[in-house]
């Protein structure tokens, strides 16, 4: 990680994701889980590396390095999705949890739980009835369709 890019402390997380939309929170949400699964992805590769074909051991504690650093990032991010649940439920709505079954690259099944919201007569795809895109907007975002919106704030 460069020096430049810092993250955001876990309180200053919880305390910027209050003024977010739900829209935004549950955003979030799922680019966290994407990154998650990407930064799996990547360790079951380096692991199936690692032990088909990594003969030097400097080269294999590097590589073993980079895995803990994911596991930790992965961490990191499971705590700002913990905190996104929180803030929606904070907020009097309700967060489903769903299982969701991962397959590594060696084959290996995880069962992770992925706690994305579902609204009531959407389906888990983001859309109600698969065509209609869902909108999980309160009244207050709720905005005449020729209004125009900034796009200021806290980007997380």
């Amino acid at each position: 990680m460069s020096a430049e890019s810092i993250p955001i402390m876990p309180s200053a997380f919880a305390e910027a994701i209050k003024e977010l939309p739900l829209s935004t929170v549950y955003a979030k949400a799922s680019e966290l889980r994407n990154s998650i699964s990407h930064l799996r992805r990547s360790n079951d590769e380096l692991w199936s590396f690692i032990s088909d074909a990594c003969d030097a051991e400097e080269d294999r504690r590097e590589l073993e390095g980079y895995i803990v650093e994911n596991e930790g990032v992965i961490t990191s991010m499971t705590e700002r999705i913990q905190l996104l649940k929180t803030e929606v439920e904070n907020r009097g709505q309700i967060w489903i949890e769903e299982d969701v079954r991962t397959e590594g690259v060696n084959g290996a099944v995880r069962e992770d739980q992925a706690e994305a919201p579902v609204a009531n007569g959407a389906s888990g795809d983001g859309t109600i009835d698969g065509n209609i895109p869902r909108s999980n907007s309160t009244a207050e975002e709720t905005r005449e369709p020729n209004e125009e919106r900034e796009e200021d704030g806290i980007f997380l």
